[in-house]
């Protein structure tokens, strides 16, 4: 059973490195943003969002080795990176809610209703088997939602990304499990 401080501990280190995660994502949502505006932006919000997920786990295991001396178990290293995926989510569903409430204005959906009209873009829906009309419906969906309703559908995503992805990267970095207790 893990005691009250190493909870603190986990819980401390999680909400500095969520806080940093929180940020790659930011500026990889700007770039997404401004991918409209030049289409190098669009590589630069991939590079960066896949970043944050190579920082994260390189981040838990600067917790491992220099806080726990080396030794985690799975169940603290999953823990912790959920909790650093739940900490990011907070802050950039906050972000989000900022950027659509202030600032978009509408900006995404226009670009998208733009590109939903050009000639390749239909022929690809063609191909899918997607009606315009039930296009048409989907855009007026998407545009009716508040900006509150879209920062809660990412936070809900993110923080399911983030339990998933911490899967994986507990198990690569833990170590010597059977002398850890948590």
């Amino acid at each position: 059973m893990a005691t009250y401080q190493e909870i603190e501990q986990v819980q401390d280190f999680s909400r500095f490195d969520g806080a940093i995660t929180a940020l790659f994502w930011i500026v990889s949502f700007a770039c997404f943003v401004g991918n409209f505006y030049n289409p190098i932006f669009g590589l630069l919000s991939f590079v960066i969002g896949a970043a944050s997920l190579v920082f994260a786990a390189l981040r838990l295991k600067k917790f491992r080795d220099e806080v726990l001396d080396g030794k985690m178990s799975f169940v603290r290293g999953y823990g912790y990176s959920v909790m650093t995926y739940l900490y990011a989510s907070l802050l950039f569903a906050g972000a989000q809610f900022v950027y659509f409430q202030f600032i978009d204005h509408g900006y995404l959906m226009n670009q998208y209703s733009t590109i939903a009209q050009t000639k390749e873009f239909i022929e690809m829906m063609q191909v899918y088997g997607i009606k315009p009309e039930d296009l048409k419906i989907g855009m007026e969906n998407l545009a009716a939602l508040r900006p509150i309703e879209i920062a809660l559908q990412f936070f809900s995503m993110n923080v399911i990304m983030g339990t998933f992805v911490s899967i994986p990267v507990a198990i690569l970095m833990r170590r010597n499990p059977k002398k850890d207790k948590y």
